[in-house]
């Protein structure tokens, strides 16, 4: 299975208890908070304070790619979106299908598990939105909440995804 990790506080329900993925990418800080293959980071402050792990693949947006251990992720669709949906495309340019999204509170919370100087607090934007969207229409992308965020792709709830995934 393949999980991108978000940001937003309804990660916590799975974040300790899922077991280890064939491909897990994760945004920002998530390295602290579990293992994962690979981390995307939009903003430059929050690129220049991670702490490389030799063992993760780091991605970023062109701009911030000439620092040391980080790799351009090179699409169109990167202009104005953030660290949760740099890591879907990474996730559809490593052809990685179904994508599993969880942490996604857009609409429902602007906290995230990260505390950090954020450039807006709002998590998304309409254009994010319709980014998400296009991604969608070429990839199985699936969001893991109890609630509805405000996503046009499939929300599965936490027990349905744990439930039907591992049968």
């Amino acid at each position: 299975m393949n999980i991108v990790w978000f940001n937003g506080p309804s990660q916590e329900k799975l974040i300790n208890t899922l077991p280890p993925q064939e491909c897990e990418i994760g945004c920002n800080y998530i390295q602290t908070r579990r293992p994962v293959h690979y981390v995307c980071a939009y903003d430059r402050p929050v690129v220049d304070s991670i702490q490389i792990d030799p063992s993760i693949g780091y991605y970023t947006i062109p701009e911030n790619a000439h620092l040391p251990h980080w790799k351009p992720i090179m699409d169109p669709l990167t202009a104005g979106i953030n660290s949760g949906l740099l890591a879907v495309i990474l996730a559809t340019q490593l052809s990685i299908s179904p994508i599993y999204i969880i942490g996604c509170d857009w609409g429902l919370s602007e906290a995230s598990v990260f505390i950090y100087d954020r450039v807006s607090l709002r998590k998304y934007t309409n254009s994010m939105k319709r980014v998400l969207n296009k991604l969608a229409n070429k990839n199985p992308i699936y969001v893991i909440n109890d609630h509805l965020p405000d996503v046009d792709v499939p929300v599965i709830t936490t027990l349905d995804f744990l439930t039907n995934t591992y049968k």
